[in-house]
């Protein structure tokens, strides 16, 4: 069912990207796509990763979007009014190495913040702050930092 899963999505991002919704488009998208995953299933970690239900995952990647235009918009504003940068580690309860590697890649993706390290259940970020907030908890930091990646993160767990 996964492979299936994972052919429809695939085929929707090409759909997307050819900026074509015909049906010789679609058919190309699920033969390239079953393709792919054909050619993919000895370099993938099929086992690890089936555990996980792609279609959480395929809304992970919307809320990512999302976050990643809002993040954009408030960090012109750090920038505009005077950034700095600082160095916190960052918690995260999930326990699957994949997830957690989506995590610190999703907070890469985020304006304003480069994951640098990814250890022992804690990701090292770099992130822009406001020049006039030097008070503030790291621990309060951090929950922003991941906010609801790592909640929608933890639902995919098993």
């Amino acid at each position: 069912m996964n492979t299936l899963y994972a052919i429809f999505l695939l085929t929707a991002v090409w759909v997307i990207l050819c900026e074509n919704f015909s049906l010789f488009s679609v058919i190309t998208g699920v033969i390239i796509s079953a393709g792919c995953l054909l050619f993919c299933r000895k370099l993938l970690p099929f086992p690890k990763i089936k555990s996980i239900n792609l279609f959480r995952l395929a809304i992970y990647f919307l809320y990512l979007i999302t976050q990643m235009y809002l993040a954009g918009i408030l960090i012109i504003k750090i920038i505009l009014t005077g950034a700095d940068t600082d160095v916190i580690k960052v918690k995260t309860q999930i326990k699957s190495g994949f997830l957690r590697t989506l995590l610190a890649n999703s907070i890469t993706l985020i304006p304003g913040t480069v994951s640098l390290d990814a250890q022992d259940g804690a990701i090292t970020v770099l992130h822009f702050k406001e020049k006039a907030d030097q008070s503030r908890n790291p621990e309060k930091i951090g929950q922003e930092i991941k906010g609801g990646l790592e909640k929608m993160l933890l639902k995919m767990q098993k």
